[in-house]
């Protein structure tokens, strides 16, 4: 398999596969995406020229709602998404910063860890950046935590011509698009037959949309190999050729451009 190596400034071909890392680690600049976009490792986007630093599913709170179902986790998540957050804003300087939905994990209500760790979010931030927060599918009573701090809550925003929404509900109206939802992640195999999944972004050039991977380190990750799996999770793509999607994810600091989807796949068939 073909994968491009983008080191920050020389590109190289390689034919092994060189498997991606995904971790929370800052760099400055950032990798050039299409007209609008700086994508950088651990799963953030900086939109220019207003500067404007997206991220998407935090899901924060997520370890107090698998404790009710059973499962005990450590809740270190919120200060690995606090750490990574908080450093590339230091790093970047952006504008503002946007949660494209999803900051929340649980559906019915606020659970305590949630209240808690949203709002420590937001008080770090504080003389940072200006914090706007994009309505998720997970952020039902979201607004409630939202509104005591000041912070704006809205369905999709525009951002220098660039629309940010979610990615549960609408459609397509014709501009560059950034979304999350989706949580994408690529498995793959090298010729040893070691495999590895790991979160990535997703790119549509002829759209210019891109797919943020999920910030959070123990949500899921949607297999973007399996052409079912897309379809189905945002109407956003149901339209699309999900095949002409390139997979864009990181190793350390070298950012890895794999092929189209659809070369992939028909490779694996080989």
């Amino acid at each position: 398999m073909r994968v491009i190596q983008d080191t920050g400034g020389v590109t190289k071909n390689s034919e092994k596969v060189v498997m991606p890392q995904f971790i929370f680690h800052a760099v400055t600049k950032g990798y050039r995406l299409g007209d609008r976009f700086r994508v950088f490792p651990g799963g953030a986007v900086l939109i220019t020229p207003d500067d404007v630093l997206v991220v998407a599913d935090l899901h924060l709170g997520c370890e107090a709602v698998l404790e009710e179902d059973g499962l005990s986790l450590p809740r270190v998540q919120t200060r690995k998404v606090q750490e990574y957050i908080y450093d590339l804003v230091d790093a970047v300087h952006p504008s503002r910063l946007v949660i494209a939905g999803d900051l929340k994990h649980n559906f019915s209500r606020n659970l305590a860890q949630e209240w808690n760790d949203i709002v420590r979010f937001i008080q770090g931030l504080e003389g940072r950046v200006r914090l706007e927060v994009v309505k998720g599918n997970h952020d039902n009573y979201l607004g409630s935590i939202l509104r005591e701090h000041g912070v704006p809550f809205v369905k999709e925003l525009s951002v220098s011509g660039v629309r940010v929404l979610h990615g549960h509900e609408g459609v397509l109206d014709g501009r560059p698009t950034v979304m999350g939802h989706v949580h994408p992640s690529i498995a793959v195999r090298d010729s040893s037959g070691t495999g590895m999944k790991d979160s990535c972004f997703l790119f549509h050039e002829e759209h210019q949309l891109l797919v943020l991977p999920a910030l959070s380190i123990v949500a899921g990750g949607v297999n973007v190999l399996a052409e079912e799996n897309l379809r189905r999770m945002s109407p956003l793509l149901s339209g699309l050729d999900t095949g002409s999607f390139c997979p864009i994810a990181f190793s350390g600091r070298t950012l890895l451009r794999f092929p189209k989807i659809n070369e992939m796949r028909n490779e694996e068939r080989v």
